[in-house]
């Protein structure tokens, strides 16, 4: 199979949990060489204003899906071209359910995140993102969640044991929407994807893909239906993937 895009998540994948730092030499030089075979892309849970550098620093040619499969990022045009907006009136009964478990809630309009405490809404709600609760809590909240209609949870790993966070957006904002929408502006099929992931909320991503790795630093859950397990994160397992599977080194 000749593969014809990329699509990498972003933290715990091609680069450490929670940093801000570009991805290591080997796999940015990696990555720039698969460039000339297959448009790369990223899909992450982070807004734009936390990835543009890393965007420009790798010189990325394909749609980034952008916080969860909410928004997705032309780094070519270098603009929004697919956004899904929350409804907003589910946004009082989450921060009334968050607010009772104690728990941290921020909003995020499309441009900027902002911590919410029950005051009035801004003209645009894309997400709501609860960060470092208990894993008890956020299961709370997500079965919550799943009884408001066309309202979707994307759980996450924190760098704290014992705690996950989650991100909070409409049903049709995932990596699976998103990868859909990349698929039909690249015009490629689903077989032609790879994808290549660590946490809870890169299953929609595996489940999109043609060719799915999950990293060896990975939860058992994304393991379980990966077609392969690259290297961890620690290990440059990006580069080996790429190395492997698209420059046939």
């Amino acid at each position: 199979m000749k593969y014809k895009a990329l699509i990498l998540d972003l933290d715990g994948t091609t680069i450490a949990n929670y940093s801000s730092d570009p991805p290591t030499p080997r796999v940015t030089e990696a990555i720039k060489k698969a460039h000339k075979r297959i448009h790369i892309s990223i899909a992450t849970g982070r807004p734009l204003y936390e990835v543009q550098h890393l965007i420009d620093h790798l010189e990325l040619s394909g749609p980034c899906i952008l916080n969860n499969g909410s928004q997705i990022y032309d780094p070519i045009k270098k603009k929004i071209i697919y956004e899904v907006i929350f409804d907003k009136s589910f946004v009082p009964k989450i921060y009334g359910f968050c607010k009772k478990k104690k728990l941290q809630v921020r909003m995020f309009d499309g441009e900027k995140d902002i911590v919410y405490n029950g005051e009035a809404l801004p003209g645009k709600v894309l997400s709501l993102y609860i960060p470092n609760g208990s894993i008890k809590a956020i299961d709370a909240l997500i079965d919550f969640c799943h009884t408001l209609r066309q309202v979707a949870t994307h759980r996450m790993i924190t760098l704290d044991e014992g705690y996950h966070s989650v991100e909070i957006t409409h049903a049709d904002a995932s990596k699976l929407h998103g990868i859909v929408e990349v698929m039909r502006h690249l015009n490629i099929q689903k077989e032609e994807i790879i994808g290549v992931g660590d946490s809870y909320n890169d299953y929609s991503l595996l489940m999109a893909s043609g060719l799915k790795i999950a990293m060896g630093n990975a939860v058992p859950e994304l393991k379980a239906i990966a077609d392969f397990i690259a290297p961890s994160v620690d290990e440059d397992g990006v580069a080996i993937v790429i190395e492997k599977f698209i420059l046939g080194e």
